[in-house]
């Protein structure tokens, strides 16, 4: 079996999304309790660092951690039951199965936590297209699993003859 691993570009319009998201949250925040106390709004008696760099780091955090990975898997003939060990094996990972179609099955968790960002751009989803090359691609959390599943499971390695 070999494998191959791609990550997808990082995403801009995400991380604007994202940055718009926590600069609003942040500062709006900061402004909703600085009117509340009767203070000047913009007077910043905290760090500029924690007003903008802030927000921004932590949306490149995000997006630099939400961008999609593929998996290539060739050569699983050799492997019994190759499709149901991995259709078993991703369900392992908090999933479950959201379509199903006959070369194609997608996968979404169930966990809150996970749910919120599958809500947030579909980050947490994962597709397996079947066919002569098996194609996973989706959350990198879920995708790295299987990965290292398929790299040092023994229910993934070839029959004995």
């Amino acid at each position: 079996m070999r494998i191959r691993k791609e990550i997808a570009p990082w995403s801009g319009k995400l991380f604007l999304r994202t940055a718009i998201l926590l600069l609003t949250l942040s500062n709006g925040l900061t402004w909703i309790v600085k009117a509340l106390a009767g203070e000047p709004l913009f007077d910043y008696s905290r760090s500029w660092v924690w007003a903008f760099l802030q927000p921004l780091l932590l949306a490149a955090v995000f997006t630099n951690s939400a961008r999609k990975i593929t998996l290539f898997i060739n050569d699983y003939q050799s492997i019994d039951a190759f499709r149901e060990k991995l259709h078993d094996n991703v369900l392992s990972h908090d999933t479950r199965v959201a379509e199903h179609h006959e070369h194609t099955v997608r996968y979404e968790a169930t966990g809150w936590f996970y749910r919120l960002f599958f809500r947030w751009g579909g980050l947490e989803t994962v597709t397996i297209h079947w066919g002569q090359e098996i194609v996973v691609e989706g959350s990198p959390r879920i995708v790295s699993q299987v990965a290292d599943s398929l790299t040092w499971n023994t229910a993934f390695k070839p029959a004995r003859a």
